[in-house]
């Protein structure tokens, strides 16, 4: 091209065949024709001194550290507009000497120049301290569909509908990026959530604005499975093992169980039923024609039984004789935990 023309063609630069005047017009404007005046190429990208939300001057905002939008300064918002970017306005995030990199939104263009203030979870992700510089860059991500979480603690299973409280979380994020551990608050406990998986996972990052989320749970951190609950198998009848106490000895030798059932009362036998005199609940004996047969001695009163700490005698036959125990009086602060087992006998 000479002088403006072209060498092939007699025609002026900028008036090719299918061109109008408004096509011209943006062409010298910076945009290309078909494209509505945009320049895909041109993007926002500055370097910004990073702050933590706290910072920021006037009330406290506590809830902004709860979600994934940034402040950004008024100078940022003129650039923006200039350069049509479109709608979301999404930012990536990187500390370029880590190479650690995040996604956000914009909340408000209301910081000081030079400034950002950003999430306290998202200061963590990218490492950065309070002064530190981070490049902020205008991207396009893709609608995201399906994202797996992972709860950074077990406390997180005791929200009755934890995916009823995600969806409300999440409507203070534009974006969500693989490795970020963000943070919600739900009944005043803070609970901290990494993003495990995206889907498309074309990028590293997905646009959770007007879309359908799919959401999966992994196990928390330091969660642990219940151990199955086998069915329970009773101690046999026959078992004769004893379980020591911590110096080695059985709780029956210490309290001097043998001696103790030796020291009751002597045991009597019953031949009949009829043998029995009877007992008011005074504990009296009741005056019975029935006397006691030679060789036999009469059952006492369980009052006498309770007081005189002697045992109480019960005959099935005339060759068994079964002895209930007397209550064991212990000294204070001493327990007894159980009775020696005694076999059944199998059945003849």
């Amino acid at each position: 091209m000479f002088g403006g023309y072209y060498d092939d063609e007699d025609m002026p630069t900028g008036q090719r065949p299918g061109m109008d005047p408004v096509d011209i017009w943006r062409a010298m404007s910076g945009g290309r024709p078909g494209f509505g005046g945009l320049n895909p190429h041109q993007t926002f990208s500055e370097y910004f001194r990073c702050y933590p939300v706290v910072m920021m001057p006037g009330a406290e905002r506590e809830n902004l550290n709860y979600g994934g939008k940034i402040i950004l300064p008024p100078s940022a918002l003129n650039k923006l507009t200039r350069l049509n970017i479109s709608y979301p306005m999404l930012f990536e995030l990187k500390n370029e000497e880590l190479e650690l990199v995040s996604h956000a939104g914009v909340l408000e263009f209301i910081a000081e120049e030079g400034r950002v203030y950003l999430p306290q979870w998202m200061m963590e992700r990218l490492a950065l301290q309070p002064g530190s510089l981070v490049v902020i860059t205008s991207t396009n991500l893709p609608q995201g569909f399906f994202v797996k979480i992972e709860p950074q603690s077990p406390e997180f299973l005791n929200i009755s509908d934890p995916k009823a409280v995600l969806e409300n979380a999440l409507r203070n994020f534009t974006t969500l990026t693989v490795d970020d551990v963000f943070e919600i608050k739900y009944n005043n406990k803070i609970y901290r959530i990494r993003v495990l998986e995206i889907k498309p996972s074309i990028r590293t990052g997905i646009s959770v604005v007007e879309t359908d989320l799919e959401v999966d749970f992994a196990p928390p951190v330091g969660y642990v499975e219940p151990a199955a609950r086998g069915a329970s198998t009773p101690r046999s009848m026959g078992s004769s093992s004893v379980v020591p106490t911590p110096d080695g000895h059985s709780m029956a030798s210490m309290i001097n169980y043998r001696q103790l059932a030796s020291a009751s009362g002597s045991t009597a036998s019953l031949s009949s039923p009829s043998a029995a005199t009877g007992h008011r609940l005074s504990g009296r004996p009741v005056s019975s024609r029935t006397s006691t047969p030679a060789g036999q001695i009469a059952v006492p009163s369980l009052s006498d039984t309770l007081s005189k700490g002697s045992e109480f005698a019960v005959s099935k036959s005339k060759n068994e004789v079964r002895v209930i125990p007397a209550p064991l009086r212990l000294p204070f602060g001493q327990l007894f935990f159980g009775y020696p087992v005694v076999p059944l006998k199998g059945k003849s």
